[in-house]
């Protein structure tokens, strides 16, 4: 796979004319039975309504569930402790990679049984790779490796620093990843308690709000997804998923179901559906804790959510039909999983709707066929600053706290959101209409000062 950085994307006005024209024309298909049947409008309304009704709605759901006390299994220190690998792979990091090694130094886990391999690619033109050649240097646990091959990509870079683990489980993160100090141990212990879990997941919790507006409401978005959305799964028993930025795996796992597939744009999804697939346990337990940074700026922010966008639908379309048609998944995760393939690609047809709700500027009936559609609306409106108000409380009440423009964002949230349906509308043109071939966008991080300040800041827990 073809990989490309955040800041060499440049806007076309002629891609940009091309993409709109094939909007409209889509737009066009779908509208012109209203020439005919001026009822088609509030059609479309109404299914409009109801697929937003059915994310925003899962989305507070899941967050009045994630209420639920995550179990917190203890250590067995009676049996003999699993070697642990920490891979890291790292394309031009150097902004982040230290507060991440730091973070690796503090982890409460026996020196004897760790090791973190640090995978740098040798295109990086940052100092990604004197700070892992550094850190191997002065500290046993750590293996600086070096990927020197055509290609790339997270799955590739992760599929290659893997041949370097040597330990029983082995922990997966970001390179902007920074560990609780009791993260690791947390983890160990779920592998000792029960043999069907091949994957642990635990909470991204991002801690970089203050950067920008658009950090700012990925943060919050971030909340709701790893607190809210990824437990919930857990707690009713569900389609769990793990993200890359971190996870836990058993390293027969890889023996098992091979590889991350490197022809996905989301290889954690895949091998989440893959796990399932094969009828062992993906375990969510939030209160096993990295911290992470979230996108500061437009250009990388776009490239990570295009990014996420089209491949969540690369593995809706492989799995939407055959997972839940599995023997070995539990019928509640099989209907879970087809929502979850669903409405990955239903925000593409919310987006190419919503314009319908100007037309009521122009004297068009809008109303809905549903009962009480006004007040739908309204619920609708508030739904997803609900959501993120149940995932505050459940930090206040589990010791963590949030940087005071947090508590602000839900009442801009709708426009954030806006912003992400342009990016579902690409994602879909380029996957589907175009059928263009993946390219895999590195995020580009905050720039090197603010990389500096984040290697000072605690890998403890930023609860006040």
């Amino acid at each position: 796979m073809e990989v490309e950085t955040a800041e060499s994307q440049q806007f076309s006005i002629r891609e940009g004319v091309r993409y709109l024209a094939a909007t409209l024309c889509i737009m066009g298909l779908l509208y012109v039975p209203a020439v005919f049947a001026p009822s088609w409008i509030r059609v479309l309304t109404t299914v409009l309504l109801v697929a937003l009704l059915g994310l925003t709605g899962r989305a507070l759901l899941s967050a009045v569930l994630a209420f639920a006390q995550p179990a917190t299994p203890e250590l067995d220190r009676q049996a003999e402790l699993p070697d642990v690998s920490v891979v890291i792979p790292a394309y031009n990091e150097a902004a982040v990679l230290p507060a991440t090694i730091d973070a690796c130094r503090n982890l409460e886990y026996p020196a004897e049984k760790l090791e973190i391999v640090l995978c740098y690619e040798a295109d990086s033109v940052d100092d990604t790779e004197a700070i892992c050649k550094a850190a191997a240097a002065d500290d046993d646990r750590f293996v600086a490796v070096e990927r020197d091959e055509p290609g790339g990509g997270k799955a590739k870079a992760t599929n290659y620093a893997l041949q370097y683990a040597t330990g029983e489980i082995i922990a997966s993160i970001d390179a902007d990843h920074r560990f609780k100090p009791d993260a690791i141990r947390r983890a160990v212990a779920w592998f000792q308690q029960d043999d069907d879990i091949w994957c642990v997941k635990g909470r991204c919790y991002g801690d970089n709000a203050e950067d920008s507006l658009l950090s700012l409401h990925a943060t919050v978005e971030r909340h709701i997804a790893e607190k809210g959305d990824l437990f919930a799964r857990e707690v009713f028993g569900g389609f769990t998923i793990f993200g890359g930025g971190q996870a836990f795996f058993r390293a027969t796992l890889f023996d098992e179901l091979g590889d991350f597939d490197e022809d996905v744009l989301v290889e954690d999804i895949d091998m989440s559906s893959k796990i399932h697939e094969h009828g062992k346990r993906l375990h969510v337990d939030p209160s096993i804790v990295t911290f992470e940074e979230n996108p500061a700026t437009l250009q990388s922010w776009w490239s990570q959510r295009k990014r996420w966008a089209r491949g969540w639908m690369q593995v809706a379309f492989r799995y939407l039909t055959r997972l839940p048609r599995s023997e070995n998944v539990s019928t509640i995760a099989r209907l879970d999983s087809a929502f979850t393939f669903f409405y990955a690609l239903v925000p593409v047809f919310v987006a190419f709707t919503i314009p319908i709700l100007g037309l009521e500027l122009f004297g068009v009936n809008t109303d809905t066929y549903l009962p009480y559609g006004e007040w739908l609306w309204r619920l609708l409106a508030v739904t997803p600053a609900l959501a993120v108000g149940c995932v505050f409380v459940q930090d206040y009440r589990d010791g963590f706290s949030h940087d005071w423009r947090e508590y602000l964002a839900p009442a801009t949230l709708w426009f954030y959101l806006a912003l992400q349906s342009v990016v579902y509308v690409v994602s879909f043109m380029d996957e589907v209409v175009f059928g263009r071939p993946s390219v895999y966008v590195t995020t580009a991080r905050v720039d090197s000062q603010a990389g500096a300040n984040n290697s000072n800041k605690s890998a403890e827990s930023p609860s006040d």
